[in-house]
């Protein structure tokens, strides 16, 4: 008789797979729950995926359009700018020129770009759409981008003459890569007026070097780089998926694990006549090919169709547009052949480990003992290490383009790192476990429950780790662009005017404040609640209006550079309102402060008076460098108090600027207004330049990460207290009270989730150091004090208020 037959052949096989499906169906409650997870899994890896698929491209499409070259021509001539384009046309073939040309909006430090562009030009169209109207084709015609049009109140056949010449507005256009784009947009015909000129190709390297512009002695070019955005596109598909596939391997081998457990007396009784090993595991691969069919069918559907769904709102907060039929249609089978493979491998792993039980210990329902961690610690050790060698050497980017190389090693990189911080869940499994000792009856036996059932244990905590160190490798690189960005230049509620024909460290003549204060009051009585501060400048005795220049000069501070200095800016007299905008370090300066500034270094205080012929400025050096607090750049960056003023001799005198203060963020239809005002009394207002706008990406990546985590937990301490209902039973029935039952299952949860945040943020913040991203410092401490202790107190509050109900049945266990 041959082996095959020996082990009953393809018979034994369809009976094993009845048996499976049989427990399967009876088994349903259990099964749904994991089937809901795995599904749910795999459509945020279809969604994130097509996320990515996106964005990578999103920065050179911007830039460069389809193009991926452009030469910048500054200041041409109508002439031969002529012969540049002729010269270009030949020797590319196709171009696409776009002229450029800044405005000052009246009333505002704001500009708009006027640019000149064919519409249907071979590579302009991803920076250029039409939303309404049409396109400008004489000269005395523009279309406007939806801020010119806000801003002015600009409506199609309405009039704009930002720049001396009115125009008729005949559409509305965008940047569909950048929606913020201020920009007024003229016909082709206008690009001999442009301040400069880019022209976009598309050619190789070698043919762009190889261009020389006609009568150009210098070149501008820029290039896309030398990594293929296409590649981008599919490493960082690769690396999002391949993550979110880690996931749904973590959940499944969790919830198999304890499904091989509930069955392993069913299995040590199919052992015991005569099952081999290969049928033994088939009852658990039959099931988790089962559920993965169903869980990648359906979640591909529903990633699918979220996607659709929440493209287009994704287009506000990112910045341009997105076109959601713009996706890899082969993701949705790999999505499902991904899922199939994952929860099969999940559940072959469990039930090779239980079918290599001996019969007699299986029949008796008690757990494999852990294997030894030694190896297990070094592998996971290895993975980490290497992890952050090819992060750190793939991330060291040189001249700002990384290479094909580079780009591979960052996704291996993260991998590895991912799966050696997980890797050692189990030893933190077992390092909780043996710490126990100490804790209240109830906590030590949920503690060493966990340790008892490490498999199923390690793979729950390893997945709740990855989906806590998502969120937060998501707030923690918004908060690092946030501190990129410091505070801004002024708060949300704040204005700050000053006279439009003032710049750097001068203040207006006399006669000219009571005009500008008039502008200034105005302004103030069409806001709500305005607080009016008005900025003081310090002068030195006999400071005048100097020829050529557009003020009186200010007491500034300057640094010294080759033979002058370079203005830093002026030294305000300081106030009980201006001290408040620096906070309680403000507020504690002293009334004897001479001139401090929010400046270091090499910082001197520079009091020009009329000038000595043929001598040079001479500038102190302050004691005061740093000692001023950096807030927002708008505000003054040095500040002397009154009495030290007149100790030094110098006076107070208007500045020309003024600080309003409202009581809620400025609107925009109050902005708009007070940039009329402010445009005929020769005043510009300046207002916050960038919206926190990454606050809401840090608070729903907290959200969804303590959501995610919070159904893994609930799905395995669901199953880990099914499994034990056995235990409780026997609990119950020698007198423990519910507050222990309640107890053992909100340590359980809450000691799972605790570990969880704490291998997620590790991991995390591993992976971006390793990276090389900057300024992670100040921490996001408000979101990760809500991974790290609200997501614990949640899970354990929750285990508190669904656990105290008595099993019906005491010290026995229902018929399987």
């Amino acid at each position: 008789m041959s082996r095959t037959d020996a082990n009953g052949g393809m018979p034994a096989r369809r009976a094993v797979v009845r048996w499976a499906t049989r427990l399967l169906r009876r088994d349903w409650r259990q099964h749904l729950l994991i089937l809901s997870l795995l599904t749910v899994a795999v459509a945020a890896a279809v969604g994130l995926t097509c996320a990515a698929f996106n964005l990578a491209p999103t920065s050179g499409r911007g830039e460069f359009g389809d193009g991926d070259h452009f030469f910048r021509f500054e200041h041409p001539e109508a002439a031969t700018l002529t012969t540049k384009l002729d010269a270009a046309r030949e020797w590319f073939g196709a171009i696409d020129p776009i002229g450029h040309r800044n405005v000052l909006v009246p009333g505002s430090v704001d500009q708009v770009d006027y640019r000149s562009q064919d519409p249907n030009g071979p590579y302009g169209h991803p920076l250029l759409a039409l939303r309404a109207g049409r396109y400008p084709t004489a000269d005395g015609e523009v279309a406007v981008s939806d801020w010119v049009a806000a801003t002015l109140g600009a409506k199609i056949g309405s009039t704009i003459d930002l720049d001396g010449v009115a125009r008729t507005v005949v559409g509305k256009v965008e940047n569909p890569s950048d929606l913020g784009d201020k920009f007024v947009l003229l016909p082709p015909s206008a690009l001999a007026q442009s301040d400069d000129v880019q022209m976009i190709v598309k050619a190789s390297e070698s043919r762009v070097e190889s261009f020389r512009p006609p009568g150009d002695t210098g070149r501008i070019v820029a290039s896309r780089g030398s990594v293929p955005e296409s590649l981008v596109a599919t490493m960082t598909t690769l690396v999002v998926s391949t993550v979110v596939m880690f996931l749904i391997a973590l959940i499944a081998a969790a919830s198999f694990a304890v499904i091989a457990q509930r069955r392993l007396p069913q299995l040590g009784m199919m052992a015991a006549v005569g099952a081999t090993e290969k049928h033994l595991r088939l009852t658990m691969v039959a099931t988790g090919a089962a559920t993965g069919l169903v869980a990648g069918i359906v979640g591909g559907v529903l990633g699918f169709g979220t996607w659709f769904v929440v493209a287009p709102r994704m287009e506000g907060p990112l910045g341009f547009r997105i076109d959601a039929f713009h996706v890899p249609w082969w993701l949705l089978l790999v999505g499902i052949f991904l899922a199939v493979v994952t929860a099969t491998g999940a559940a072959w792993w469990p039930g090779r480990t239980m079918s290599r039980i001996p019969p007699v210990v299986a029949l008796s329902g008690r757990p494999p003992r852990p294997a030894a961690l030694d190896r297990s610690a070094l592998v996971a050790a290895a993975f980490v290490v290497g992890g952050v060698v090819c992060l750190a050497t793939g991330s060291n980017v040189s001249g700002g383009s990384a290479t094909t190389l580079q780009v591979v090693l960052i996704a291996v990189g993260t991998l590895a790192l991912i799966a050696g911080v997980l890797m050692f869940s189990p030893l933190a499994i077992r390092a909780v476990a043996r710490g126990a000792a100490r804790a209240p009856v109830a906590a030590r036996l949920a503690l060493r429950d966990l340790g008892r059932y490490q498999a199923r244990s390690g793979a729950a905590l390893a997945a709740i780790g990855l989906a806590l160190g998502i969120p937060v490798a998501i707030f923690a690189s918004a908060a690092a662009a946030e501190n990129n960005q410091g505070p801004g230049n002024l708060p949300a509620t704040q204005l700050l005017i000053r006279a439009s024909d003032l710049d750097g460290p001068f203040i207006p003549e006399p006669g000219a404040v009571a005009n500008l204060q008039t502008g200034v009051d105005e302004l103030a009585a069409g806001l709500d609640h305005p607080t009016v501060l008005r900025l003081d400048a310090a002068v030195a005795p006999g400071a005048k209006v100097q020829p050529g220049l557009t003020g009186i000069p200010a007491v500034s501070i300057v640094r010294p550079v080759d033979q002058g200095f370079s203005d830093i800016g002026m030294v305000y007299v300081t106030s009980p309102g201006l001290l408040a905008q620096y906070g309680s370090a403000g507020r504690q300066l002293a009334a004897d402060t001479d001139v401090v500034t929010s400046r270091t270094g090499d910082v001197r205080i520079f009091a020009p008076v009329e000038p000595v012929r043929n001598e040079r400025p001479k500038a102190e050096r302050t004691a005061g460098a740093g000692r001023l607090p950096t807030t927002y750049t708008s505000l003054p960056v040095a500040l002397i108090s009154p009495e030290r003023l007149a100790a030094r001799g110098w006076q107070a005198a208007p500045s020309g600027r003024w600080l309003i203060q409202e009581q809620h963020p400025i609107t925009a239809a109050e902005l708009s207004q007070a940039r009329l005002i402010a445009a005929r009394y020769g005043l510009t207002v300046e207002h916050r330049n960038h919206p926190a706008a990454l606050a809401n990406l840090r608070l729903g990546a907290v959200v969804v990460g303590m959501l995610v985590a919070l159904g893994i937990l609930a799905m395995t301490v669901g199953l880990i207290r099914a499994e034990s209902a056995g235990e409780l039973r026997t609990l119950t029935a020698t007198g423990a009270t519910s507050s222990t039952r309640r107890a053992i299952t909100a340590t359980t949860a809450g000691g799972l989730a605790a570990l969880g945040a704490v291998l997620g943020i590790a991991g995390a913040y591993l992976a971006l150091a390793a990276g090389r991203l900057t300024n992670l410092t100040p921490l996001p401490l408000v979101d990760l004090a809500l991974i790290a202790f609200g997501t614990p107190l949640v899970a354990a509050g929750a285990g508190w208020l669904f656990a105290g109900r008595e099993p019906a049945v005491l010290a026995r266990r229902p018929i399987e």
